[in-house]
């Protein structure tokens, strides 16, 4: 049987050296080869120059078509019977992942081949390679930073037809993790790609936060992946008009509030026994990923008396429900809209199973219990002709939006006018504040952006801020936000008093 080697590390690592030499071992008699994508982008572009101009020319068009080829000689050589050695990085696990699957396709076996170095050597290396084979310092440095920690676990390729566990590993469009910290439990949440592409199914839709374990048992979960107004076609507003319309046993509509921090994932582990011998009732505190940076930020935020968390932790196992909360932190991560102080805002306790299901039931216990603040209700709609209202006033609001959840279940957000414009600022400004790059882009948001950024200078406004718990800075946005109110009111008043002026000389 044929057997795929996937090789695993960053550049200078030794993954060439060791497949050539694994080609020319006399002993390995079997038909086989190495698949490199470096040299299939130098067969394309005809030499290591003409590969770094289309590379800069063509960037990720010519990356996909690289890749692309790559997988099609994989196959090929596999169903023809041959061992393969696929010759790249897979930093990403996501790459890694597709190639085994590529592999049980066709019925080949396969393992990986890890190249673990560390980063100084990693740099040395690189500083010895000839000028065609050397890559930038920094690639090698952010490629280290953003996948050290994840490339080199197991992949697991999972069973279409097994249990849940299986089928979110089974899909190319899910991505499967290890949470950090924990045994056997998964994060299961969407790729990148899938979000970029629109690749939404129901299995996509569901692995947004999602926690597993081995046997297939959901032990946490947030929100299954829900849209906003406009943003895909099944929540067009003609869509959800006639959604409403066709089907009345969707009303009333109630409408939340939606608040602009991010989203904490609040969940009981099992008991455990001290050195002491008495129990210890543990939290797990995670975001979307797991155990994360910012689990600490929404820890910070939980109550700390030893006799509501005992109650809480017991409200949680029993009911078998993770609390969904916004997590406001003014200090260490800002978002758009302001807020007066740091706090969790209980959102909704969601059942752990793997249908989204919300439990209405015990939420306002839990929230009194905890000292947990609610979102707002704004209003609840008992006809089409206020769903309407409400999609319109949430798009006119000043704050974030609002999330409408209609009573057979589906739930739609709005995110407002002014949110969605001020957000469009944040990638322009990090690329101008944060790594002093010019503003070259044209457009009505880049010129925003450069307005923002004189006004600021002329009146000695700071527009980043220090994150205290991640020692790193940032854009305030909220500071942007008001100095874009600011600029828009003089527009605005400009303009009334140049139409006055014009209808007084008229």
């Amino acid at each position: 049987m044929a057997k795929l080697i996937i090789l695993r590390g960053l550049p200078a690592s030794g993954k060439s050296t060791w497949a050539r030499r694994w080609a020319e071992d006399p002993t390995n008699t079997w038909p086989h080869c190495i698949i490199s994508l470096d040299d299939i982008r130098v067969m394309i572009a005809g030499s290591p120059t003409n590969r770094d101009r289309m590379r800069d020319q063509y960037g990720g068009r010519f990356e996909n078509m690289v890749v692309a080829l790559g997988r099609r000689m994989v196959a090929d050589a596999l169903d023809a019977g041959w061992d393969v050695v696929a010759d790249a990085q897979h930093a990403n696990p996501t790459y890694a992942k597709e190639l085994a699957q590529l592999a049980q396709r066709h019925g080949a076996l396969w393992e990986t081949k890890d190249f673990d170095v560390p980063l100084d050597e990693l740099l040395q290396r690189n500083a010895a390679r000839n000028a065609a084979d050397h890559v930038p310092d920094a690639y090698i440095r952010d490629s280290w930073k953003r996948f050290h920690r994840t490339m080199f676990r197991p992949i697991m390729p999972g069973d279409p037809n097994g249990n849940l566990l299986e089928r979110m590993c089974a899909d190319p469009d899910v991505r499967v993790i290890p949470v950090q910290g924990e045994h056997d439990i998964y994060a299961c949440n969407f790729t990148s790609k899938a979000f970029r592409e629109g690749r939404w199914t129901t299995r996509t839709i569901n692995a947004r936060g999602l926690f597993v374990d081995g046997t297939g048992h959901v032990t946490q979960r947030g929100f299954e992946k829900f849209f906003a107004v406009d943003e895909t076609p099944e929540t067009s507003y003609d869509s959800i008009i006639e959604h409403c319309q066709r089907h009345p046993e969707a009303l009333p509509v109630r409408v939340e509030r939606k608040e602009n921090g991010f989203l904490g994932l609040i969940g009981a582990a099992d008991e455990s026994k001290t050195t002491s011998g008495s129990n210890q009732r543990r939290f797990r505190f995670w975001s979307k990923s797991g155990q994360t940076d910012y689990s600490a930020l929404i820890e910070r935020l939980f109550p700390a008396d030893d006799d509501v968390r005992d109650r809480l932790w017991q409200y949680l196992h029993d009911w078998n429900v993770t609390a969904a909360v916004e997590t406001i932190d003014t200090k260490s991560d800002r978002h758009i809209v302001g807020y007066d102080h740091s706090e969790l805002r209980l959102l909704h306790l969601i059942r752990n199973q793997e249908q989204f299901t919300i439990d209405y039931e015990h939420e306002q216990l839990f929230a009194d219990s905890g000292g947990f603040t609610r979102p707002e209700i704004l209003g609840r709609c008992e006809t089409v002709e206020q769903v309407a209202q409400a999609i319109a006033d949430a798009k006119a609001s000043d704050r974030e939006g609002a999330v409408l959840y209609f009573n057979d279940g589906w739930m739609v957000k709005v995110k407002s006018d002014r949110y969605k414009m001020i957000k469009s600022l944040r990638p322009s400004l990090q690329r101008a504040l944060l790594r002093g790059r010019n503003l070259v882009d044209r457009g009505a948001t880049a010129e925003r952006a450069r307005r923002v950024i004189d006004y600021a200078r002329e009146h000695d406004i700071d527009l980043t801020y220090q994150r205290k718990a991640f020692g790193e800075r940032d854009v305030d946005m909220i500071t942007v936000g008001r100095i874009v109110d600011l600029l828009d009111d003089r527009t605005a008043s400009s303009s009334a008093s140049s139409a006055s002026s014009t209808i007084s000389n008229m």
